[in-house]
């Protein structure tokens, strides 16, 4: 199943948390300028080792609007493309996370208006 995913070419680190699991709140800071901005992803143990994700490109962009997603291409992040076959639904924030461990990546999105 595909998964799209917004973060880091390089590090494949989150706007919250880094891959390590590690919390950063980049988007707190450097990038406040994301429309959810003030969501607080606060640290759960039982996730560790999960990514948040989406189940479309639709839904991504209910997430981090088409300008902010172009904004943050500035800075190496894209839309990342997993196929995950090992996923569940996490209640706490209404989003799909998927096996950090078990994705593939299939594609990386650079996007322009």
């Amino acid at each position: 199943m595909l998964f799209y995913r917004v973060c880091n070419t390089g590090s494949q680190q989150g706007l919250w948390y880094d891959f390590d699991g590690n919390f950063t709140g980049n988007i707190h800071t450097q990038y406040n300028f994301c429309a959810h901005t003030n969501l607080l992803m606060d640290y759960d143990p039982n996730i560790v080792g999960w990514l948040s994700a989406a189940q479309s490109f639709d839904q991504l962009l209910q997430w981090f609007p088409l300008k902010d997603i172009i904004k943050l291409q500035k800075d190496g992040y894209c839309v990342h493309i997993y196929d995950c076959d090992v996923h569940k639904f996490y209640e706490k924030f209404e989003h799909p996370i998927i096996a950090q461990d078990k994705i593939t990546l299939v594609n990386k999105m650079i996007l322009s208006y």
